[in-house]
């Protein structure tokens, strides 16, 4: 039975992974952010082993159906909150991640800022050139729960409390080269 569970979770990180690459695709902002080596299917399957990192998440629905459908935005965001918060705990601890994961961070940090745009704000401005394609709607900040706007918050804490810490790091290693006299 152990053999037949694992065989189905594995299946389900798979869905996972291909829905929230598609969830992500929607949005021309992080599909910018895969000009490197990195592939968008290296990141959704880095991150879908992040969400399974303590066994099957009670808030993740059964991924069995719709298989060729995006996950909603607020689902794919719960998924990028619970990849983030570990990321964050394993870059204060160990110092190092891979680009999937930087990469993986970086999207939550844009996922969160587009949800919580109005409409009005996600669409083109009309002095915006044109031959750009236009950004899918993901969903307004009206539109999002209390929880998605609390995760949105939450992602953008860890970004800032990131950055401060690689900032700190850096200024640190600078130091260290100098000669106090």
């Amino acid at each position: 039975m152990t053999l037949l569970r694992s065989i189905g979770q594995q299946w389900t990180k798979s869905t996972l992974a291909h829905r929230l690459s598609l969830s992500l695709l929607q949005s021309i902002n992080v599909q910018q952010l895969f000009g490197g080596a990195t592939s968008l299917k290296t990141v959704t399957h880095t991150l879908a082993a992040l969400v399974f990192t303590q066994g099957q998440p009670v808030w993740l629905p059964p991924m069995e159906d719709a298989t060729e459908h995006p996950l909603p935005p607020e689902l794919a965001l719960h998924c990028l909150f619970e990849a983030s918060r570990l990321l964050f705990v394993k870059e204060l601890e160990q110092g190092q991640l891979s680009q999937a994961e930087h990469l993986i961070l970086a999207i939550a940090n844009q996922w969160s800022v587009e949800l919580q745009k109005s409409p009005a704000e996600q669409a083109h401005k009309p002095s915006e050139p044109r031959d750009e394609p236009v950004e899918h709607h993901l969903l307004g900040a009206s539109e999002l729960s209390d929880n998605g706007k609390q995760l949105c918050h939450l992602l953008q804490t860890i970004h800032t409390q990131l950055e401060q810490a690689r900032s700190q790091q850096r200024q640190v290693s600078r130091n260290m080269g100098r000669n106090p006299s």
